[in-house]
């Protein structure tokens, strides 16, 4: 059986594919730097040199596979136009789905998507049917791509399940290496209280739950928010995160008025604005609102659950920062 993983050198791909490589499957990758692929997975796979969007390329590295995992994406950044969102998320979807319509031997199609897609959901974990409500245009345009692939299941059959991680981290996870660094260096305070709550899962558990959504046969159709087993606050992350780095966690609280205040004025001083400021408008909403999910229906269906206690792979996490020397020792 061969498979086909796009995005295969994100965090999340890189995972899957080694994953994979490991149970000893053929794997097929679309990337566009084979250089780079070549140098991270060496000749365990078959590398297809191509773009998401581009017909004849895609049509090559879906021709006679069996399982698709589709995680080509696009990274948030404020200063990345919508139109890259939108050419990556919906038109590369839109590309990857013409392409499978004539490969019979295709027995499933995992599109995934985020959590992302229910915006800010409060203290009430989100399920697969809670509303919409994207609040960027990453996630504007991934709620879009999973809408084309459950149309591509409803009306010409194709064989999709679509998956939604979290807030997935762990070894090889840059997303939450500016909190560790900030927190090390016993610069981080929380804002407002640190009561907002977010539902973290760690890499392993994401990566088994890619797999579960491809060999059941209930998941064709289905739709699986993926979150670890615990919410938490932000105030109980950051002190969990200080105790993976043997630091303890500064007391106090800022307010949030003053944290956008900082925020404001740190984006108007040359070389520290961006993401090399201490704070920005995102990453004030990133700490102040609640981001979580329910999980049962993977749970019931897949016969998903969280193996990785949070503190554990907080652990992982840090060790992994230590060794590739992205932490200060």
């Amino acid at each position: 059986m061969t498979i086909l993983v796009t995005g295969a050198t994100g965090f999340l791909g890189s995972a899957l594919v080694t994953e994979l490589v490991k149970r000893q499957q053929t794997v097929r990758i679309l990337v566009r730097d084979e250089q780079a692929a070549r140098k991270q997975f060496g000749e365990a796979v078959t590398i297809v040199v191509g773009d998401i969007t581009n017909a004849a390329q895609v049509q090559q590295a879906v021709a006679g596979v069996e399982t698709i995992y589709h995680l080509a994406g696009r990274l948030y950044h404020p200063a990345t136009p919508e139109e890259l969102y939108y050419q990556t998320h919906v038109e590369g979807t839109r590309t990857l789905l013409q392409a499978c319509q004539n490969q019979p031997q295709l027995q499933r199609i995992i599109h995934v998507s985020t959590t992302g897609v229910h915006g800010i959901t409060g203290m009430t974990p989100a399920a697969e049917d809670a509303p919409f409500a994207p609040t960027n245009p990453y996630e504007k345009t991934k709620l879009a791509g999973e809408q084309l692939a459950l149309k591509a299941y409803q009306e010409q059959g194709l064989p999709v399940s679509v998956v939604r991680p979290g807030l997935v981290y762990g070894p090889g996870d840059l997303h939450l290496l500016g909190f560790f660094k900030s927190i090390q260096k016993g610069l981080f305070r929380v804002i407002a209280g640190g009561k907002a709550c977010l539902h973290p899962v760690y890499i392993d558990d994401m990566v088994a739950a890619f797999l579960l959504s491809a060999e059941r046969e209930q998941a064709l159709g289905r739709t699986y928010n993926i979150a670890g087993d615990q919410i938490v606050s932000i105030r109980q992350l950051s002190t969990a995160i200080a105790a993976s780095l043997h630091r303890k966690l500064p007391g106090g609280s800022i307010p949030l008025w003053l944290a956008n205040l900082a925020s404001d004025i740190f984006n108007l001083i040359p070389g520290i604005k961006g993401e090399n400021a201490p704070l920005t408008r995102s990453r004030v909403a990133f700490l102040t609102h609640s981001r979580v999910y329910d999980i049962s229906r993977a749970r019931t269906e897949l016969g998903y659950e969280p193996k990785v206690k949070l503190d554990q792979g907080l652990q992982l996490t840090a060790a992994w920062y230590q060794k590739n020397h992205l932490l200060e020792n």
